[in-house]
């Protein structure tokens, strides 16, 4: 069987707060490698239960984000790492009659006008060791 490569290399992951100041992430708390295609690579590691949901833009808690910094511009039904002047977020973008927002999958938490936003890339992908049989 032939075997393609289909990426090379590897990065740090920061908690989710390191994107409150990528000048100074802080110390890293894993290496993973990173998804191929992405311009400016970020691993971020997901320490909220905002993005817990049952749609398919839910993300566990601990589950590793692949994050795109170039990609800054946002799409409906895309799934973005951003800031506010409460802390760093992980929502997706969408539409509604008030105007558009970034809205968690956990609906405990409110909505972040997009105007209040500041977005540090899209959540390319989403590495994860959750197991449904083991949990």
């Amino acid at each position: 069987m032939d075997a393609t490569l289909v990426g090379e290399g590897s990065s740090d992951v920061y908690p989710l707060t390191a994107a409150l100041n990528l000048d100074t992430p802080g110390p890293a708390v894993d290496h993973e490698l990173v998804t191929p295609g992405i311009k400016r690579p970020l691993l971020l590691r997901m320490d909220s239960e905002e993005m817990l949901g049952v749609s398919s833009a839910s993300i566990r808690p601990g589950s590793t984000l692949h994050i795109d910094q170039a990609d800054t511009t946002p799409e409906e039904g895309r799934v973005y790492v951003l800031t506010d002047q409460d802390g760093a977020h992980v929502r997706l973008y969408t539409t509604t009659r008030l105007g558009p927002v970034f809205r968690a999958e956990n609906r405990t938490f409110e909505d972040i006008p997009a105007t209040e936003a500041t977005i540090i890339g899209r959540v390319v992908s989403v590495a994860s060791d959750y197991d449904p049989n083991l949990n």
